[in-house]
């Protein structure tokens, strides 16, 4: 997402203060076994839930000391997991699908959001308001994505990729060069960038990438492959973040607190409006029994995509991009369907 780079947003989970009344470490007698989560983007909105984990001990609770670091810019993220360097990811459908059709060792745990977000953003002022209307405009786009995704969008105004231009920018450039005039359209959320620059001044018109047919798989929870096969600290990171995604879902002022103090240009009412959206999102039929569950159709509607698009080294399979056997075994998924579905939990 949008967002001014800054050169650490390292965030530990050694904090000092006391541990909240009931989260006392599952590992009390022994050390707290270190893991990294990697985010897709610079922090912002979408990334609340981890660090009022961090800062609330949630993930201490269940015997892990969480380090949180930003994407790294013009790398693909997913090498880091495969490598066991980093042990788990925020990873967005199109890159990570890439990384499993070119063999790294990662798998999907848990679904962060069930439906692709993707969408195409320009200012008002630049009179697109429909695929065709991108002829001969530049895009901003990062050298991590998958140009494929954007090409249901364009067959549906007779376009192909050869009619516009791409131009690569760094992970939180793209708002600033769309509203400089420098590119007329966009690649991103469809709330994030485009909310960000109507907030700044900047009128926008969206065209999500869903809203032409494109069914796609969203953002999810990557982890090491061999890591997640042993299964302990896999299962333990996934119920310590429905653990923080139900703290969060009733105090989003305090868990954007815990963002802006690694990301302090982020806007904390504007962010926050951003989360509300996102939790919308979360009321999704795919999270209709249990929260964070992979629907595989999903998963094989976007191997076509990318494949017809020729973005993939070779096709995977879609049972081999994910498991759902974290989430069908921890209750706080079905207390989190629950609670975002307005239901009573059982």
């Amino acid at each position: 997402m949008s967002g001014i780079g800054r050169r650490s947003f390292v965030a530990l989970g050694a904090l000092a203060g006391p541990i909240p009344i009931g989260l006392r470490p599952a590992r009390a007698q022994g050390r707290l076994q270190d893991a990294i989560l990697r985010l897709n983007f610079t922090p912002w909105g979408m990334h609340a839930q981890y660090y009022a984990g961090l800062k609330q001990n949630i993930y201490r609770s269940e015997g892990i000391n969480l380090e949180i670091r930003p994407a790294a810019a013009g790398q693909q993220n997913e090498v880091f997991i495969a490598a066991g360097r980093e042990q788990f990811l925020v990873a967005n459908a199109d890159g990570y699908i890439k990384s499993r059709a070119a063999n790294l060792p990662v798998i999907a745990v848990m679904a962060d959001q069930p439906d692709n977000p993707f969408s195409v953003f320009s200012l008002k002022t630049s009179n697109i308001t429909k695929p065709a209307d991108m002829r001969g405009k530049k895009i901003t786009w990062f050298q991590s994505q998958v140009r494929g995704l954007l090409d249901p969008l364009l067959a549906s105004g007779g376009l192909t990729r050869n009619d516009i231009t791409f131009l690569t920018v760094s992970r939180g450039a793209e708002v600033q060069i769309v509203a400089a005039g420098q590119a007329e359209c966009g690649f991103g959320f469809s709330y994030g960038q485009p909310l960000t620059l109507e907030d700044r001044g900047f009128p926008c018109n969206v065209m999500a990438l869903k809203d032409f047919g494109v069914k796609f798989a969203g953002t999810q929870i990557v982890a090491n492959e061999r890591e997640a096969q042993r299964g302990d600290l896999t299962e333990r990171f996934v119920r310590a973040t429905m653990k923080s995604l139900i703290w969060t879902r009733d105090n989003m002022d305090t868990a954007m607190n815990y963002v802006i103090e690694v990301a302090p240009d982020r806007n904390h009412a504007l962010e926050v409006r951003k989360l509300r959206i996102i939790y919308d999102l979360y009321r999704s039929p795919d999270f209709g029994q249990r929260f964070g569950r992979f629907d595989e159709s999903k998963w094989e509607s976007s191997i076509n995509y990318l494949m017809e698009g020729g973005d993939l080294q070779r096709r995977p399979t879609a049972r081999e991009l994910y498991t759902n056997d974290f989430v069908d075994r921890i209750p706080e998924a079905l207390r989190l369907s629950a609670l975002v579905h307005g239901r009573a939990a059982s």
